[in-house]
């Protein structure tokens, strides 16, 4: 029978006794030392409290009539306006909920043929960053502020004026945007002298590089994951933080669902040396150490050539382990799929030279539909430094880009910058760049801003202000036309561009002005590709093996730098929803640290929560099964200040381990070293982790199969729900719902662990955040959390596989928190859900006690400012300022001290979908409504609706054998069903886990 298991802790108890033990009975003359004579002082001055808290008022908050009401605005109705998210790394279209004026919540773009209306969580998160107090509210020269007029005149006059020899640097951030690249083209022909850099956060270099060797252009190609049979990856976490991840995901699942008569699961082996997100979700998965990435994949090349009766190329060393999977590559051919992660472009080319050989260009890899995210270029940027080092840069503008923090070797770049006479920073945040600058012009958030976006060659979008700046800034094109000195306004130049470039064709039938509105509308305008079709060179490999061949394996250990899925590269590190967020693998939250395998940590006497120091920079110890045994990962993204009521610096910023001693040609930014200087020092550190929380004591709540098992039969590793259906009695009365009865249903194969649900519900939801310390005392507030379980030893890495399952409210037919409420608080619904009265609620806690699946949450302070008494508000991220709460959702009762609190099923939204339907005098049609987990969700694995709709999804959903509950033994008869999980493996998995005696 197979056991699950959720941390390293657990597992060991385990190991130590099979049987799990309840904690040793206290004794009843223990447990009753108080008198009866407390008991009824404590009682009384509980009912004095409730009386007196019973008489206070709210405070008073007045608020400001319209004088004359926009005709778009209708009190208490949202509108929606279509714009992108793109704030330097993913792009994704969506659209914007504004609520009286200020936006409330972000959903992705249903007609996006990309992303299909998926998100990631930082897109989800990306909200609160508009009422940040931190950002940049005026421009300033020397810290002093000034006038747009001062600062727009002083710049173009300190332009007009360099010296002849002096290079002007324009340094940004990957651009995407057609508009602005032609105002970057402008300033180039105003000044001659003017050379843009591109720096990116996480460099893609060496990819661009291979693909100028491929196809004779610097390009990254889309890849389609939803047309690979057969996916073979190398470091590239394409779930998590990889090039396109909401994209990638919606694809990776449309071979990993079965329905519709769907039998096939794509085939996904990784090769990695930490458990990324993608890696935790392959099916065969295989440790290496990063130093080794090289020679597997030239391996892979040899063995496929070989097969083919094609040359092969220097030896790899590694051709024995990877010869099954080469065959799998074959027997797929075109629908195959070779990717990595590195930034080295022998790598690279090694791989765009496999999925040559396989024929995946034209069907699974498109060379002409390239990515136009990533252009940075690693060798431009170290020239810059270079020149900025001589003397040779006049002037510098920094745009969005922010190199103090983004560049590998910041310090070498901050030196460089004291030799500039004239710096300029145009920044939407507070960042480091910007005390190094004379002027730092603020630039507006994206929702306050016009623009347009081609993340993919041919797939535009706009993007459009949903306010009106909330302070003295301006968006970054009219900054840019105001250097040009052009009057005219952003919105007017970003009109006549698309007027002139995008959409020029247009006729008495259909003029301009009638596409534009379309477009605008929809956010999205799909055009043909103008530059011709580009075609594979079938460059000599030679080289680039010879190279890969001759470098040498990294002795000892190694560390490794990736993106975190909740942070990222760190730009949106000041947003406390997602500092919140637990990371998908590791559960931990508001820290980066140093993860090692449980076999490291046992070598070197390591245990969680130990700081060690390597090369000076000192971070907790997280063990993490499914680490190569000497490799030890670290999360980028942190080492930058969380404003707040106190702010802090989170984590540390390791970039600075990486930064290369290499002084030869190679230029590439390495993200993997090897450890020299490593060391103890003494202390400890406690972790904010949810990773043991809310433990289910080992029941049968993991259920998964292979895929053999499942075509003989489909209810494979399910068997035990027809078991329990058999044995289901109840002394309960059986509800009778004559009208809706709601259910949700969870696709195991479909969801990833990706996260955009939790950050969705949030935001949603107004669920608070409640800091580092609350959730060190297992206090975070999350209505929706995704347990992540382990099986087999934690000492086998590369056996070790994982599972998620999103938990929330199960809305019981036979809830076991609406016997035990002394007040009736918690009710059931006409409709099935288990409701919540806020204002009723005493804070017994008896629900939760009761509550099998623990999902519900105690307001241990007052997170949000909604307590009616003074003095007792615990904020820690500074969520309850004024101008934070704008981001709160009206339709959802902002909860305070002392109530529960859990997931409703989004009941505002249900209730808001009825009245629609009501109102047009229709049927409420099926899939309607949506849950706010249900549309943030970029896999689709989360379905809901109406069970008593015999025709809709959920309706036929229970019908599948794959359909079970959590603890459905219980017979709580939960609205919440998942479906097994199933993977693309040989062996059977016998989905459920032993069960255990309780003494």
């Amino acid at each position: 029978m197979k056991k699950y298991w959720k941390s390293i802790e657990e597992y060991k108890e385990e190991v130590k006794d099979d049987h799990a033990h309840l904690p040793n009975k206290i004794q009843a003359s223990e447990a009753l030392k108080a008198s009866r004579r407390d008991f009824l002082k404590y009682f009384g001055f509980s009912v004095a409290s409730a009386a007196v808290l019973a008489s206070c008022e709210r405070p008073v908050k007045k608020a400001i009539p319209l004088l004359i009401q926009p005709e778009e605005v209708r009190p208490g109705i949202a509108s929606y306006y279509a714009s992108t998210f793109y704030v330097g790394s993913e792009a994704v279209p969506i659209l914007v909920k504004v609520r009286d004026g200020r936006p409330i919540k972000i959903e992705g773009n249903e007609s996006s043929v990309m992303t299909h209306g998926g998100t990631s969580a930082q897109v989800q998160a990306s909200l609160l960053g508009l009422y940040d107090e931190s950002r940049p509210k005026n421009p300033t020269f020397n810290k002093e502020i000034i006038t747009w007029d001062k600062a727009n005149t002083d710049i173009k006059q300190a332009l007009d004026t360099l010296p002849a020899d002096k290079e002007v640097v324009l340094l940004t951030a990957t651009v995407i945007s057609p508009s602005q690249k032609a105002l970057i083209d402008k300033l180039k022909i105003k000044y001659p002298k003017l050379k843009q850099v591109t720096l990116d956060a996480y460099s893609y270099s060496g990819m661009r590089e291979a693909y100028a060797d491929m196809v004779g252009e610097a390009i990254i190609p889309t890849f389609r994951f939803d047309k690979a049979e057969v996916i073979v990856s190398f470091g590239a976490d394409f779930l998590g933080t990889w090039l396109l991840p909401t994209v990638f995901t919606n694809q990776y699942v449309q071979n990993r669902k079965l329905e519709d008569g769907q039998k096939k699961l794509s085939k996904h082996i990784h090769f990695e040396g930490f458990m990324s997100l993608s890696g935790s979700n392959a099916d065969e998965r295989f440790v290496i150490k990063p130093s080794e990435e090289g020679k597997y994949v030239l391996s892979l090349y040899n063995e496929v050539a070989k097969s083919q009766g094609l040359p092969t190329l220097d030896t790899g060393g590694f051709e024995t382990e990877v010869k099954e999977f080469a065959q799998q590559l074959l027997a797929a051919k075109s629908a195959s799929l070779v990717v990595s992660g590195s930034n080295d472009k022998n790598v690279q080319l090694l791989a765009a030279g496999i999925n040559n050989m396989l024929g995946s260009y034209g069907r699974t890899i498109d060379i002409n539909q390239d990515i136009h995210l990533y252009q940075g270029d690693d060798n431009a940027l170290l020239q810059l430094v270079k020149s900025c080092k001589q003397g040779n840069v006049g002037a510098l503008i920094c745009l969005e880009s922010n190199p103090a923090y983004n560049m590998v070797d910041t310090e070498s770049f901050k030196d460089a910058i004291k030799q500039v006479g004239l710096t300029v920073n145009i920044t939407a945040q507070n960042d480091e760049t910007s005390p190094l600058c004379n002027y730092v012009l603020p630039s507006s958030h994206f929702l306050e801003s016009w623009g347009d976006a081609e993340t993919v060659a041919g797939m535009l979008s706009l993007t459009q202000p949903v306010i009106r700046p909330i302070y003295n800034t301006l968006d970054t094109n009219q900054i840019l036309l105001n250097l040009l000195g052009e009057d005219i306004s952003s919105y007017d130049y970003l009109y006549q561009y698309w007027q002139k470039n995008i959409i020029p064709q247009s006729s008495d039938d259909n003029p301009f002005i009638s596409t534009w509105k379309v477009t605008l509308s929809a956010g999205l305008l799909s055009v043909p590709i103008n530059k011709g079709a580009k075609s594979i060179l079938n460059p000599n490999l030679s080289s680039a093996a010879s190279k890969v061949s001759s470098d040498k394996n990294t002795d000892g250990l190694e560390l490794i730098a990736y993106q975190s899925v909740p942070v990222g590269d760190g730009k949106m590190a000041n947003n406390p929803w997602l500092q919140e967020l637990p990371d998908p693998v590791s559960r931990v939250c508001w820290d980066n640290y140093f993860s090692v395998s449980p076999t490291l940590a046992e070598e070197k006497g390591w245990k969680q929560g130990d700081v060690i120091s390597i090369a000076g920079i000192e971070l907790p110890v997280f063990v993490q099964p499914g680490n190569h045994h000497q490799v030890i990962s670290v999360a980028l993204g942190y080492g930058r200040t969380m404003e707040g009521p106190e702010p802090e610096v989170i984590g540390k910023d390791v970039k600075p381990l990486f930064v290369s001693k290499d002084t030869g040609n190679t230029s590439h930014i390495k993200y993997h070293t090897g450890i020299a200087d490593i060391k103890n020092t003494g202390r400890t550190y406690e972790l904010a982790t949810t990773q043991s929380h809310h433990s289910m004591e080992g029941r049968a709540i993991v259920r998964e199969t292979s895929l053999s098992e499942y075509l003989k039969d489909p209810a494979s590793g399910n068997e035990m729900h027809a078991e329990i259906e058999k044995l289901h009695t109840t002394l309960y009365n059986k509800h009778e719902y004559k009208g809706h009865h709601w259910a949700m249903f969870i696709d195991l194969n479909s969801c990833t662990g990706c996260n955009a649900c939790v950050v969705a519900c949030n935001v949603e939801n107004n669920v608070p955040v409640v800091g580092r310390n609350e959730v060190r005392r297992s206090h975070e507030m999350h209505w929706l959390r995704i347990d992540r379980y382990y099986t087999e030893a934690p000492n086998d890495p590369s056996s070790l596989r994982v599972v998620r399952q999103p938990v929330m409210c199960q809305h019981c037919d036979n809830a076991p928190c609406e016997n035990v409420c002394p007040v009736a608080a918690t009710n059931h619904s006409s409709e099935g859900i288990n409701q919540m009265a806020y204002n009723r609620c005493i804070g017994t806690r008896y629900c939760n006690n009761n509550c099998p699946y623990k999902v519900r949450r105690f307001n241990w302070y007052d997170y949000n400012g909604a307590d009616s008494i003074p003095y007792n508000r615990k904020d820690p991220a500074g969520m309850s300022t004024d101008l934070k709460r704008l981001v709160l959702n009206p339709d959802v009762t902002v909860r305070a001290k002392g109530v529960i609190e859990k997931c409703s099923f989004c009941i505002q939204r249900i209730q808001e979908k009825k009245l629609d339907a009501k109102k047009a005098g229709e049927p409420l049609r099926d899939g309607a409504i949506q849950t706010a987990c249900q549309q943030g969700c970029p896999a689709k694995a989360i379905t809901f609706g109406d069970m008593n709709d015999q025709n809709s999804v959920v309706s036929k959903m229970m019908k599948d054998p794959r359909r079970y509950h959590l603890l459905e033994e219980l017979h709580t008869l939960p609205s919440v069903a998942y479906l097994t999980k199933v993977r693309n493996i040989e062996e059977e998995l016998n989905a459920v886990p032993e069960h255990k005696t309780h003494s």
